[in-house]
């Protein structure tokens, strides 16, 4: 397996997802993309530390970044655009989404407000529009759904149903990749459709969707 965080000098990227380990997640999953020229979307980009970091890990990417602030907005270049806006704004994803990738972008990384409701909102319009088949949603600390002081978390007790904030929303993805029994009335009956997903992979703090690829005729 190729670990390409170490092949990089991490010291000089300021992002969290350094210290929080997150770049032994993306190794295993991102392994196969590293060499394609590939379009990468981030919500969530502060001083655009991560926006640098990706550039580099895929030195034939184009990147993409958005946030509430213009902290990031001298990192600029060839490869990086930077976008000012909120991530459950869908006019501003869509005409980030045409102007950086047409065709859809092979992954999109949420690092935003970690509160369900416009996570939700720039989800399902960025999955819908514009992610390319067999492409990859990350969608990071989703965790503050147990967080108590969150604004929308809940702390966590046990035996009791959670479904607070991100850990909700990260619940509701689950029943999506179970559509075909979700849809199902009982064992015997025909369900009403199967997932839009290929597969939804949980990681402590990462979730990642997977988007079915398109299934060409005869195969």
């Amino acid at each position: 397996m190729r670990h390409r965080s170490r092949e990089l000098d991490l010291r000089r990227y300021d992002t969290d997802k350094i210290p929080n380990g997150y770049l032994q997640v993306y190794d295993r999953i991102f392994e196969a993309l590293i060499d394609r020229p590939i379009k990468l979307l981030e919500l969530g980009v502060r001083t655009g530390g991560s926006l640098e970091l990706w550039r580099d890990y895929f030195p034939s990417g184009t990147i993409a970044g958005l946030d509430v602030e213009s902290q990031a907005a001298g990192k600029n270049d060839d490869r990086i655009r930077i976008y000012k806006g909120r991530q459950e704004d869908t006019t501003v994803l869509s005409r980030i989404a045409a102007e950086v990738a047409p065709d859809g972008f092979d992954i999109v990384i949420d690092d935003a407000s970690h509160i369900a409701a416009p996570t939700r909102a720039s989800f399902w319009h960025l999955f819908d529009n514009h992610l390319r088949p067999g492409g990859l949603f990350a969608i990071e600390d989703w965790g503050t759904g147990y967080w108590e002081r969150w604004p929308d978390g809940k702390a966590w007790r046990a035996n009791e149903p959670h479904h607070a904030g991100m850990v909700g929303f990260i619940k509701e993805l689950v029943d999506e990749q179970a559509a075909h029994d979700a849809t199902r009335g009982w064992y015997d009956e025909p369900w009403e459709r199967s997932s839009r997903f290929e597969s939804i992979s949980l990681f402590s703090s990462i979730a990642i969707v997977t988007r079915k690829p398109e299934v060409r005729d005869g195969a």
